[in-house]
């Protein structure tokens, strides 16, 4: 990417962000280590460990971005600044393992067609999703999938305090095989190869080369494609895998020589027990998961991320879907929540992850009450996006409790969302690293 080029993007998410009036509530230098600045925070309850038990009336004390210690009682310390959530319930900041931040949300009657958006576009709609995404309590996402220009940008905007949103772990493109799942068809070759870039390969060396061109280019995390979509035959029960496994394990041990894990977008059984052989360290969505899967996935340790919320969409367009594709969706609506329901009472561990782009952005929450549906505890459901989430980025020193020297994400609902996982999707304060951006009423 030129320098001009990505200056060009910083500019427009910059000037974006004032239009819309966020640029009071960026305060850099505030979320820095560096800052000294004091504050307390009261809870009526807190959950600062989901899975432990709550404490009550309890004090989080923030210092540079960090929590400096979690205390019993109300706190008073002099000079420090008192935030009152006494009515509140308190936890830590939530963590989607699965979204699109520069994608617009995909409806019928819209049109998304990449061959007419430009990097700048995606940058500038990821800078409203990324408001909507922090303001309904998600501090941290992973971005599996994204123009790498546009997404690498929105991300370092956000750490420079250029824009307003969650903490963003980006894959940047998604690798796929020549007609694969993230090839684009029916464009001509000159359209098509401008739109896919580099990002397809053939061959475990040419695999080898797209993985180090998205590490090049800045991804935190490996994404690949080893089925079709959910929306095409490729995404089918019984379809065959897209990559070859010779492929997948060069990427996977390229990827993990450079320190980044790799998630692999896996509908079917085959292309899922491909992904899981060759080490992948998560299987994206895992729709049609079967017991040999969910073996592998607890003997090498790796995470579920299911995307529930996706199937909301589906039954919705179902009805007035093309007749050819409805047997496919009927098999997501009816197969997938008692797949990942089996994956989760077999001890597998899951991921909060929502697709969001193909889902409103900023209703992620709503994945929390498919999770209970399928048997999850409201606090397995909250662990999701908390403990187990930060686990699988590999930032559990930093963020997913609230203990001290973790960041200081935290944030509040009205309700108990230990009772009802509805209350997390009223989220009413947000905190990320020491910064409030919403404030409770």
């Amino acid at each position: 990417m030129s320098i001009s080029r990505n200056l060009r993007l910083l500019t427009c998410a910059a000037l974006l962000a004032q239009c819309f009036g966020v640029k009071a509530a960026v305060a850099p230098r505030t979320a820095q280590p560096s800052d000294t600045s004091l504050i307390v925070i009261h809870a009526g309850t807190l959950i600062a460990i989901p899975g432990h038990l709550p404490m009550r009336q309890a004090s989080i004390v923030v210092r540079g971005g960090r929590i400096e210690s979690v205390r019993e009682g109300y706190a008073q310390i002099a000079g420090a600044r008192v935030i009152d959530l006494k009515q509140k319930t308190v936890l830590p900041g939530l963590i989607d393992c699965h979204v699109h931040l520069t994608t617009p949300t995909l409806r019928k009657d819209a049109e998304h067609d990449p061959a007419k958006l430009s990097a700048a576009d995606y940058a500038l709609a990821g800078v409203v999703h990324s408001r909507q995404t922090l303001d309904a309590g998600f501090t941290t996402v992973r971005d599996v999938g994204a123009d790498t220009e546009a997404i690498f940008a929105l991300r370092n905007a956000i750490q420079q305090g250029q824009v307003v949103g969650p903490r963003i772990f980006a894959a940047g493109r998604l690798i796929a095989a020549t007609g694969g799942h993230g090839d684009v068809r029916g464009y001509p070759d000159a359209i098509r190869d401008e739109l896919v870039g580099a990002s397809t390969c053939d061959g475990p060396f040419d695999c080898r080369r797209a993985v180090r061109l998205q590490v090049a280019h800045g991804a935190d995390v490996i994404k690949i494609a080893t089925t079709g979509g959910g929306g095409d035959s490729g995404g089918n029960e019984d379809a065959p895998a897209e990559m070859e496994a010779d492929e997948v394990r060069a990427i996977v041990e390229v990827a993990h020589s450079l320190g980044r894990k790799v998630a692999a977008h896996a509908h079917g059984v085959a292309g899922i027990l491909l992904a899981l052989r060759s080490g992948v360290d998560s299987i994206e969505h895992g729709s049609f998961i079967n017991s040999e899967a969910i073996s592998l996935l607890r003997s090498q340790d790796a995470t579920l991320v299911p995307t529930l919320s996706v199937l909301d969409r589906v039954a919705k367009e179902l009805p007035d879907a093309d007749p050819k594709d409805q047997p496919r969706m009927r098999a997501f609506l009816s197969e997938m929540p008692g797949n990942i329901g089996a994956a989760h009472r077999a001890g597998v561990r899951i991921a909060f992850g929502t697709d969001a782009g193909v889902i409103e952005h900023g209703t992620n929450a709503g994945e929390f009450g498919w999770y209970v549906r399928i048997g999850m505890t409201p606090v397995a459901a909250l662990q999701t996006a908390t403990v187990n989430a930060a686990h699988l980025l590999g930032q559990d020193k930093d963020i997913g409790t609230l203990e001290a020297g973790k960041l200081a994400d935290v944030i509040a609902t009205d309700g108990d969302p230990l009772n009802n996982v509805a209350a997390l999707g009223k989220i009413v304060f947000v905190m990320k690293q020491g910064t409030v951006y919403r404030s409770a009423p």
